[in-house]
């Protein structure tokens, strides 16, 4: 007996599930891209609600971006298809070049293809400023011209002059080069010079950079000569104490990468300094040394867009983990210096516990070894979080701690306003080690005025240095609570958009400080994982 088919009903359901499912058919409904379109738009647009009657001369003052800057960013062609992950990618890439105040990537679809248009909006680039900078009980004034988009080519030049009343310095000039994808290959290269009465520091750098997550190799050569006396500040600041050096430093490393959603690093670094100081008692722990270390890291990362945690400018939150191994040793090169292994590592994590809820926490930490013995010992932690209590209100905290000991060498960390204690004279302290802790409440009314946008903080600062042979919680520690207002250039991008002013009170001296001013937030309300090659631990001092 012949057997008879499914019923009808049931073979029309069987055909619509084939014909609907996503397991079956993703593939052949992924579109193809047909096009990419690139609209730039200048600094001022009519569209914009900034647009004033001087904006078609300040255009015209203004080389936009180039359309090559744009597409060698570019992570996506026509042909392939379409894949929202690396649209996002080069959305992010091209926020970080720093030349746009607005960028989006979009995708509009057309059956089995879609076109591509990247949009972008550049930032008022040529910045002739005023340098004014107060607090602490020191002031800086000069003047300085940078330009972060040299005709139009994402590179930047900037020259700057200014009298520092800091220990006396005086004038101060600094001169740096910045070329961005050298003549549209991958080499970046840095030259910059800074001298002042007592210091000079010439630095030139020649690197491939890891421009995006799946580049492949990198590396970097650094050469450093420095000059002239760094302070030390023995007595608080007060009639500090000259130690004059002459150091030549060599700094180089090369990395593979691999891997698709986890990164992973192996890198060899190499650096070899030569130093001579005439105070025998500022010599530091790794002066006239070599060392050779091998580097396997790994790093996973997610993004989201977010604005109002630190200004108004977009900016890419990023969430995942950085975590590093390092081995190597050191070499002596004569002048006192010793011979050890070294080993040190690095982890990192970040993420969103709640919608409004953000932790980022960091430790490095490393040693040597002279046979059983460890010398110069580091540990650095780091942590930041903010809780977003309203869409105009955001608490946040950062925490940095930097510990030595069995440090062989002149170690100086320096507690004033500059490391984050508003309340204190500059360089008022100074130790082997520091904690320190800034908490504030930040307020983004949204108020515009023209290209300019307002916000306002309450602070709370926290801090200690202390020496080798005192115990963390019996340094004495300073607060400082007070109040600022910030203004936003919303022009501008990065960490030059904001400009700060600050009054805080001491609660041990009674006094108020002075109203302090800077460039930037005294710190980010989230943190980044990012590349970083093999290093020594806790080499970072405070000298001028």
């Amino acid at each position: 007996m012949k057997r008879s088919g499914p019923p009808a009903s049931v073979a029309g359901l069987l055909l619509v599930f084939l014909l609907t499912s996503p397991v079956l058919w993703s593939q052949d409904d992924v579109p193809v891209i047909r096009s990419v379109r690139i609209e730039r738009r200048d600094v001022w647009d009519e569209r914009d609600r900034d647009w004033f009657f001087g904006s078609s001369v300040m255009n015209g003052l203004h080389v936009m971006t180039k359309d090559y800057v744009i597409d060698d960013e570019i992570f996506f062609d026509i042909g392939d298809d379409l894949d929202t992950v690396l649209l996002l990618e080069t959305e992010r890439v091209l926020r970080r070049t720093g030349v746009f105040t607005n960028v989006r990537v979009r995708h509009e679809r057309f059956g089995d293809s879609a076109d591509v248009v990247i949009e972008t909006q550049d930032r008022w680039s040529l910045d002739p400023a005023v340098v004014l900078s107060t607090g602490g009980g020191i002031s800086t004034l000069g003047g300085q011209i940078e330009e972060y988009n040299i005709l139009g080519t994402a590179s930047r030049a900037k020259v700057l002059g200014m009298y520092r009343t800091e220990n006396d310095i005086g004038m101060q000039g600094t001169a740096e080069l910045s070329l961005r994808r050298f003549l549209r290959s991958s080499l970046w290269i840095d030259l910059g010079v800074t001298a002042n009465r007592f210091r000079t520091d010439q630095d030139l750098s020649v690197s491939i950079p890891y421009w995006r997550f799946f580049t492949p190799l990198a590396f970097a050569v650094q050469l450093k000569n420095a000059f002239g006396s760094d302070f030390a500040y023995d007595s608080g600041g007060v009639n500090p104490r000259l130690l004059p050096f002459h150091e030549r430093t060599f700094d180089g490393w090369i990395s593979q990468a691999d891997g698709e959603k986890d990164r992973i690093f192996v890198t060899a670094a190499a650096r070899a300094s030569q130093v001579r100081r005439a105070d025998p008692t500022s010599r530091q722990a790794f002066d006239n040394t070599a060392h050779a270390l091998l580097g396997f890291s790994s790093i996973s990362q997610s993004f989201s867009t977010t604005q109002f945690l630190n200004g108004y400018e977009t900016e890419d939150l990023q969430q995942g983990a950085w975590g590093s191994a390092i081995l190597g040793r050191i070499f002596s090169m004569g002048e006192g210096s010793e011979a050890m292994w070294y080993i040190a590592g690095q982890a990192e994590q970040s993420r969103m516990i709640t919608p409004s809820l953000y932790a980022y926490g960091h430790i490095s930490a490393g040693t040597g070894f002279i046979g059983a013995r460890a010398r110069n010992t580091s540990v650095d932690l780091h942590a930041i979080a903010h809780w977003r209590l309203d869409p105009k209100l955001v608490l946040t905290s950062r925490m940095r701690s930097q510990t030595v000991w069995n440090w062989n060498g002149f170690h100086q960390l320096v507690l004033d306003p500059e490391s984050g204690m508003r309340s204190l004279d500059a360089n008022a302290l100074a130790g082997d080690s520091r904690f320190v802790m800034n908490t504030e409440l930040r307020w983004f009314p949204r108020w515009q005025l023209w290209i300019f946008g307002f916000s306002a903080v309450a602070f709370h600062d926290l801090g200690t240095v202390f020496d080798q042979n005192v115990a963390f919680l019996s340094s004495r520690y300073r607060n400082a609570i007070g109040a600022g207002i910030r203004i936003h250039n919303l022009k501008s991008a990065g960490t030059d958009a904001t400009f700060r002013f600050d009054v805080a009170y001491d609660p041990l001296t009674k006094r108020v400080s002075g109203l302090i001013f800077a460039v930037n937030q005294l710190f980010s309300a989230f943190g980044r994982h990012e590349y970083r090659p093999p290093q020594i631990i806790g080499r970072e001092i405070d000298g001028q």
